[in-house]
């Protein structure tokens, strides 16, 4: 056995025999009510504190890990936590990266979605999946490091965030690297695979653009409807339905969508993959009552589109289409679709032949021929949600997405992760951190990401 082997070997044992610790902090994270307070149908003081509190208990358990514990709050009372364990100088920085927020409750077979419930190896609870599993995992490596005494050369850093569930990165993932810890690359230990496999690493996912149109229109009583829509009637001077030009706003938009199905594509995604999603249409006059012309309607959407495009782009295609088919239309063109656009999530993409995503690769591979259920895997994966990894992209910073638990039991009801997949998520990281903050650094500097 030589000398990597058996630090290999020793950071098994120390997983191994803290599985148990890893599995009370999961406990202990998921009591802790961090629903993202911008959800929408959430009473935010309902959850008021509740990522502070989570973040608390994540830095104390990091505290006697050699980590230096700092906090980012660029929303009052929604603090970061940034813990940074320096290395010793001649490495390169990692960021683990885990949002701490979580979705709303769901009505499931437990009454209390905060009361972890272990039963039959998996253990239930909300945010167990997405991603305080991936807390734990993060936890879990980085002890074993510590107790195995493993010295690395570059910073090893935990970013545990607030605000990915409603894509507030600015508060969260994008702000933590604003105020300057930035690294070299990161893993975020989300869920990637569906079970029965295990630690699919991702190196790609879409970008998405929430935004919603609102078109006007004329009331009028319900009874001239004859009068506004028939031949030889008045037409627009009796009144307009806002719903029916949504409709000829909707079949544009379908249009533009079936037009991406050959217009936008990459690689990694099958033909066909980025969509425009109609999710809400809302029309009245004020108040919601049938016999009125409602004279304004507004269509949410929520679209998806590949690496290789902006979210600029995407916001002018959409709008050149909208007003150029608006042209055909005399009401449209008159009283032209307003546009909000809210929430965008730029893509990510890190190319597989990088050094980052080879070295990501091969630790895994050396943990799958040291553990059978570990499956074997030729190349990485395509996404399929995104995640803080697109803002580490977005500013440059390669970034892979790599953790436990199955990403089709995220937001689920009864959400649950499969406790052993912790372990091996742990054992993963570990081998990561090992491996990219003990390699040669790109700078002069030494400490790259470790902010003074």
């Amino acid at each position: 056995m030589n000398d990597l082997d058996g630090t290999l070997a020793a950071i098994d044992a120390s997983i191994a025999a803290s599985a148990g610790d890893a599995e009370q902090l999961l406990v202990d994270l998921v009591a802790c009510r961090s629903v993202n307070p911008l959800q929408p149908g959430v009473d935010a003081a309902d959850y008021e504190g509740g990522e502070r509190r989570a973040n608390q208990v994540l830095a104390e358990a990091l505290r006697p890990l050699g980590f230096d514990l700092n906090w980012v709050e660029e929303a009052e009372g929604r603090p970061n936590l940034v813990a940074v364990r320096p290395g010793r100088g001649g490495g390169r920085s990692l960021a683990l990266n885990g949002h701490i927020d979580t979705v709303a409750p769901q009505q499931g077979r437990f009454d209390d979605p905060w009361k972890a419930v272990v039963e039959d190896g998996y253990l239930y609870g909300l945010g167990a999946t997405d991603m305080k599993a991936g807390h734990a995992a993060m936890w879990l490596a980085a002890k074993a490091l510590r107790d195995t005494g493993v010295t690395l050369a570059g910073d090893l850093h935990i970013h545990s965030v607030v605000g990915e569930e409603t894509m507030s990165h600015e508060i969260g993932t994008t702000a933590v690297l604003k105020a300057g810890y930035t690294v070299d690359a990161a893993l975020v230990p989300e869920p990637t695979s569906p079970e029965p496999r295990v630690l699919d690493i991702s190196n790609v996912a879409a970008g998405n653009y929430l935004f919603s149109l609102t078109v006007r229109g004329k009331s009028a009583h319900w009874a001239a409807r004859n009068l506004a829509i028939r031949a030889g009637g008045s037409g627009d001077a009796i009144g307009v339905n806002a719903i029916d030009k949504a409709v000829y706003v909707y079949h544009a938009m379908r249009q533009l969508e079936e037009q991406w199905a050959f217009s936008k594509a990459h690689p990694a995604f099958p033909p066909g993959a980025f969509i425009i999603h109609p999710g809400v249409l809302r029309a009245d006059v004020g108040v919601e009552a049938a016999p009125f012309f409602p004279d304004r309607a507004r269509i949410d959407y929520l679209l998806s589109f590949p690496p290789g495009n902006t979210s600029e782009q995407i916001r002018a295609e959409i709008e050149h289409h909208i007003r150029t088919a608006s042209e055909l239309d005399p009401w449209l063109r008159e009283h032209p679709v307003e546009f909000t656009w809210t929430d965008t999530w730029p893509p990510a993409y890190t190319d597989p032949d990088s050094e980052f995503v080879r070295q990501m690769m091969a630790e895994r591979t050396r943990l799958a021929s040291a553990d059978a259920r570990v499956n074997p895997l030729a190349a990485p994966v395509t996404a399929a949600a995104q995640s803080d990894a697109n803002f580490y992209e977005a500013m440059g910073i390669p970034a892979l997405v790599c953790g436990p638990g199955d990403v089709r039991r995220a937001h689920a009801a009864d959400e649950r992760v499969l406790l052993g997949n912790i372990a091996l998520s742990a054992a993963f990281l570990a081998r990561a951190a090992l491996a990219w903050c003990n390699s040669q650094q790109q700078s002069s500097n030494g400490r790259l990401g470790h902010r003074t």
